[in-house]
């Protein structure tokens, strides 16, 4: 085909419309916890999710930059990004951060809400005139307030847990169950957290001080939250949100284990996609509905759920990227980080959705492994993410997602490759240098 003067012309502003430079973001990889500690799970988690949403934008034809921790940079970084910044500090990090906003059209952040982390980093970037993927950072705000969260689903007619806020300063054991009208099991866990961090579950008043004293120790709280343990498999929703409409695309099985508070309660994995049916049908409307309650939700949205008895009953929203994405990402009929950044700044919602496949993902502790294993680990396809050395831990972790036709063979395939990766672990223990 012979493409004339005119044609070329419309082809190269149409490449300038669509094909953007944008930084992306991870705390955990982005020197987030340089001056701090990061457990390898959570490291993992979010490599695998920057990973993910790099290749997707790549293969969308979009010119990408990332921040990355100095130290990761060292190793075989299995990213395929066109620009890689290392930095040393947070401070380091931010200040990447605005040197790259001069050059960049967009950019999405990848980080937990606690604290503030996630709206503060979206309002720093959202100042120097660059377009952003994330919601708004006041919906962020409104959405991780949890007791707010829970008092406006209720109020429109939404199912949420039974729960009672409680300051540390008041607690007594003596009250702690007074006045709530629940009774033992119940789960204990920080107003302002993510995951499972500080939650823990209570079966008898023996365990209350221990629940509390983990709540505190791991995110300083003087507010926890009591609440009515539900029964049921826990899910989740992923969801792409414009203009105050959000609309369903998977519906994803999490793999929560709820531990007593001497113990450690966690999220390992998942599946991704769960069921479908009425089922799913339900789950959806409701998802939907969680959304459209509130204004500036934008991109990618997460709402995490338990399906009871009864019927699906809303524990949280993420307005920001989960974990699930990564085995979205890897068996949808479509280009997910790519449909987040046209919801974003287009406003353009997916119409149909499909998968061809299924993907099983989890977590997988592993001994600290020298530089040739994890070399040799960056090069599965099924190791999304390998498992990075972590300064003062005596373990690794690694992100592992294995595709295929139905859930059954995927989940027999991930065990399957889980056997290996601990084989190449074991077999290779080391320090890494």
């Amino acid at each position: 085909m012979v493409v004339g003067e005119k044609g070329l012309i419309f082809i190269c502003l149409w490449l300038c419309v669509i094909c953007l430079n944008v930084l992306v973001y991870e705390h955990a990889c982005g020197g987030g916890y340089a001056e701090g500690v990061v457990s390898p799970g959570i490291l993992a988690e979010g490599f695998g999710m920057l990973r993910s949403c790099v290749a997707g934008l790549k293969l969308a034809g979009h010119r990408v930059s990332v921040v990355v921790d100095e130290g990761l940079s060292l190793c075989n970084f299995p990213v395929d990004a066109d620009c890689v910044i290392p930095v040393f500090s947070f401070r380091d990090a931010q200040q990447a951060i605005l040197r790259v906003c001069a050059s960049v059209d967009a950019a999405y952040v990848i980080a937990p809400e606690t604290g503030g982390v996630l709206p503060e980093l979206v309002r720093f970037i959202g100042q120097q005139g660059v377009s952003l993927l994330n919601s708004c950072p006041d919906a962020i705000r409104v959405v991780s307030d949890k007791m707010g969260l829970y008092n406006v689903l209720r109020s429109s007619g939404l199912r949420v847990p039974r729960t009672v806020l409680m300051r540390v300063s008041d607690f007594g054991e003596a009250g702690f169950m007074g006045g709530f009208g629940f009774s033992f099991p119940v789960v204990v866990k920080p107003v302002d957290g993510v995951g499972c961090s500080g939650l823990s579950l209570v079966e008898d008043l023996s365990q209350v001080g221990g629940a509390v004293r983990r709540v505190v120790s791991e995110l300083g709280c003087d507010v926890f939250m009591v609440q009515e343990y539900l029964v049921g498999e826990h899910v989740s929703v992923s969801l792409l949100c414009a203009g105050g409409r959000g609309v369903a695309v998977s519906l994803n099985r999490q793999n929560v284990s709820l531990a007593l508070p001497d113990g450690v309660s966690c999220y390992s994995g998942g599946v991704v996609p769960f069921c479908s049916g009425d089922v799913e049908r339900e789950v959806f409307r409701v998802a939907e509905a969680v959304v459209g309650c509130f204004s500036g939700l934008r991109g990618y949205v997460g709402v995490d759920m338990v399906l009871t008895g009864s019927g699906p009953v809303v524990l949280d929203v993420n307005p920001r990227l989960t974990t699930s994405f990564i085995g979205l990402s890897r068996v949808a009929d479509f280009n997910v980080a790519n449909a987040i950044l046209d919801a974003s700044l287009h406003g353009v919602l997916p119409s149909d959705v499909s998968f061809l496949g299924f993907s099983c993902f989890s977590k997988l502790e592993t001994p600290n492994v020298d530089r040739d294993v994890l070399d040799a680990l960056c090069g599965m396809s099924d190791v999304v993410s390998p498992p990075f050395p972590v300064q003062d831990s005596k373990t690794g972790c690694a992100m592992l997602s294995v595709e295929d036709v139905s859930c059954e063979e995927a989940c027999c395939r991930l065990e399957k490759v889980k056997g290996r990766v601990l084989g190449m672990c074991r077999g290779g223990v080391g320090s890494f240098g």
